[in-house]
């Protein structure tokens, strides 16, 4: 899946956490809906997936989404029916299923290596490591404080193990870096060890370092965008 079809995944669901219902509608062959159940394994979220005829499908969705905002409904569908079905409508649920569209290209089962070794989606190509960084990002890019702020996997001009110290959010400007940590971090003595090693380094490199977790993050990533925000005011403070 390309890092595109993740990110709106994300940010449908940040729209969801606030409160407006949205309807995802996977548009493309059987592996939309295989990405869209496996988005929803990997985030531990309890959503839905209506793979019924369209007429019947799409307003089942919109209820669904209406009773349960934060809680994910997604409809998968051919292009053409999609077509047949939206043609000549000017209605509610139209402009809902027009919000919710996303294409889901078919990638062949290709995977980007860093993404599958952490648990993510597959990827052709991606930058993110995992669903909840994507998330994560989605979440800064949606809040005014924050948006514009923070790159992806940003690289570092001091090495760390064999390459160029990465950080799963960077802040240039304001000198934070946020680190997701998933079940991996917390795996063996050895892991827990270089993530220590890996804050001190950044430390010297004048950053002030968040942690979160992943799976808080995929559950609900409002309190670690809180948590940012009040980060990066401090910075902006001290800076005066």
């Amino acid at each position: 899946m390309s890092e595109a079809v993740l990110r709106r995944f994300a940010r449908d669901q940040w729209v969801r956490r606030h409160g407006t219902p949205r309807v995802t509608v996977l548009v493309g062959g059987a592996h939309a809906g295989a990405a869209w159940l496996q988005w929803l394994r990997v985030g531990g979220l309890d959503g839905t997936l209506l793979d019924a005829a369209l007429e019947v499908a799409l307003p089942e969705a919109v209820t669904r989404a209406v009773a349960s905002p934060v809680t994910p409904v997604a409809v998968a569908c051919a292009p053409d029916a999609l077509g047949a079905w939206r043609a000549g409508r000017s209605d509610r649920l139209a402009a809902m299923v027009d919000e919710g569209i996303v294409a889901v290209p078919d990638e062949l089962g290709v995977e980007c290596p860093r993404a599958a070794a952490a648990g993510s989606l597959p990827a052709r190509s991606c930058k993110a490591r995992s669903a909840a960084e994507v998330r994560l990002h989605e979440a800064f890019e949606a809040t005014q404080a924050l948006a514009g702020r923070f790159e992806l996997n940003g690289s570092l001009s001091v090495r760390f193990g064999p390459g160029a110290a990465e950080v799963d959010l960077l802040s240039r400007e304001d000198r934070i870096a946020v680190e997701v940590d998933g079940f991996h971090h917390f795996g063996d003595r050895e892991a827990y060890r270089r993530d220590r090693r890996k804050d001190l380094l950044l430390q010297t490199q004048g950053l002030l370092v968040l942690r979160v977790l992943a799976e808080d993050v995929m559950r609900d990533p409002r309190p670690a965008v809180a948590a940012v925000c009040q980060a990066v005011a401090a910075r902006r403070a001290g800076r005066r």
